[in-house]
C-alpha cells in the first residue's frame, strides 16, 4: 500500500460530505476512496486497498468509522461498469456491510444498493463451483449473501496481526 494512503494532504476529488473533514495527520482510507485503489493494479489482486481499508476501521473507534462510510463510493472510470471492475462498488458494499454487521455501526443507506450480478469473489477471478467454493460460501459472513460477493470471516480481521503491514 503506497504511504500516500496514510499521510495523504487531502481527500480525492471524488469525495464529498461530511465524512471529507477527516485531520490530514490522521487521515484513514474511507469507503469513497476504495474505487480508485482498487482500480490501481498492483499485481496482488487488488486486494490490499481492502485490507488496508480493514486495518484502519480496525483501529478506529466508533465516530471515525461512522466518517469512514459516510461517503458512498464511485466508480473510478466511467468505464468501469463493464468489464473486470464492474463488481468493485458490490465489493466495497459487501465489505463495508461485514465490518458493520461485525462490530454494531448503524449501516449506511448507500450499502445496500450494490449487488453482484453473479456470484463473485472479494479477489480478482471467477467462483467456479468447486467443494472449496462451497464451503466458503456456507461459512461466509451474512453480508456476503445480501450483495453475492464472497470472502471468509477471516478476510475482515486486523491483518497487522497476521504480518501484513
Amino acid at each position: 500500500m503506497p504511504d500516500s494512503l496514510l499521510n495523504d494532504s487531502g481527500p480525492p476529488a471524488q469525495c464529498e460530505g461530511v465524512a471529507s473533514v477527516i485531520e490530514p495527520a490522521t487521515r484513514l482510507l474511507r469507503a469513497c476512496d476504495l474505487p480508485e485503489w482498487i482500480a490501481r493494479d498492483d499485481g496482488r489482486g487488488r486486494i490490499v486497498a481492502v485490507r488496508q481499508f480493514a486495518k484502519d476501521w480496525a483501529a478506529s473507534d466508533a465516530l471515525r468509522r461512522e466518517q469512514m462510510i459516510a461517503d458512498a463510493p464511485r466508480r473510478w472510470r466511467w468505464w468501469h461498469r463493464v468489464g473486470p471492475r464492474r463488481f468493485d462498488i458490490a465489493k466495497i458494499s459487501a465489505v463495508v456491510h461485514g465490518l458493520c454487521d461485525r462490530d454494531g455501526v448503524e449501516l449506511p443507506g448507500w450499502v445496500r444498493r450494490h449487488r453482484a450480478s453473479r456470484p463473485v469473489p472479494l479477489t480478482d477471478g471467477r467462483l467456479k463451483a468447486t467443494p472449496w467454493t462451497t464451503q466458503l460460501m456456507a461459512q461466509a459472513p451474512s453480508a456476503c449473501a445480501a450483495h453475492n460477493v464472497w470472502f471468509d470471516a477471516a478476510s475482515l480481521d486486523d491483518y497487522r496481526v497476521h504480518g501484513f503491514r
